[in-house]
């Protein structure tokens, strides 16, 4: 079944992980599929891959945090397809040090790429949509954000205001027919985590109710979910994909 049939979904963060798998997903689903990351060493095989599925792919170099760079990665998707209906905000990087470790320019990093990437974004994709009056958002937090973690607070902070994000334009687009969710990843086996010991994936896994971590599989399910017409009565939600993990007991 393809649910994304002859949609045009523009996704962050392509090059690896949760976001690569939703790209490839979404081509296997009949999307036409706008791959953006600032590294782009991956694209080749991303676009070999979604081609073979049927689908369409192009590739966008843009760091989410430059507002231009932004507006150019919409008006290429709009060239090359005419239009856009799904936006997935899913680029971000990770901060593991405690709080008297991390300098203030980290922290301004870690919330430039989480919150204001997915800001950029939502931003143009709101004036895209208005005036379509339909489109779809889903951005990518983590359970770091609603529950907090024991390390790395720049990103529980950035993940929270995600959510924060998701939930006010839910309200402020509705009037359009533009769903605005989230989903809250637990602790997934992507790169992100791959600087984990084997000790502390097995400490991970053994607090996770599911007792495994996530794939990002099972995060770009989700995704898909939210962007389809399945989820045509489902906005301002976040979606946890996390197995019951409960990351503010864990401290491995």
């Amino acid at each position: 079944m393809e649910l994304l049939k002859n949609k045009v979904a523009v996704i962050t963060g392509v090059n690896s992980g949760i976001g690569r798998k939703t790209a490839e997903l979404f081509g296997q689903n009949g999307a036409s599929v706008v791959g953006v990351d600032i590294r782009t060493d991956r694209m080749d095989q991303l676009q070999t891959c979604i081609e073979a599925a049927g689908g369409a792919f192009l590739p966008c170099r843009c760091d989410v945090r430059n507002g231009a760079e932004v507006k150019e990665v919409f008006a290429r998707a709009l060239e090359r397809f005419g239009r856009v209906d799904i936006v997935v905000n899913n680029a971000g990087v990770s901060c593991s040090s405690p709080v008297t470790r991390i300098s203030g320019e980290e922290f301004d990093r870690v919330m430039d790429i989480n919150v204001k990437g997915a800001f950029n974004f939502c931003k143009y994709a709101a004036r895209l949509f208005k005036k379509q009056k339909r489109g779809v958002i889903v951005n990518t937090s983590s359970v770091n954000g609603i529950y907090g973690s024991g390390m790395g607070c720049p990103y529980s902070a950035s993940k929270a205001a995600v959510i924060g994000l998701t939930q006010s334009l839910a309200i402020e687009l509705a009037p359009w027919n533009v769903r605005v969710n989230s989903v809250a990843p637990g602790v997934i086996n992507t790169e992100m985590v791959s600087m984990l010991t084997d000790q502390a994936r097995q400490t991970f896994a053994n607090s996770i109710p599911l007792r495994r971590m996530g794939e990002a599989e099972d995060v770009a399910d989700a995704i898909l979910f939210l962007a389809s017409d399945m989820a045509r009565y489902i906005t301002g939600t976040t979606l946890s994909v996390d197995g019951g993990y409960r990351p503010s007991t864990v401290n491995p």
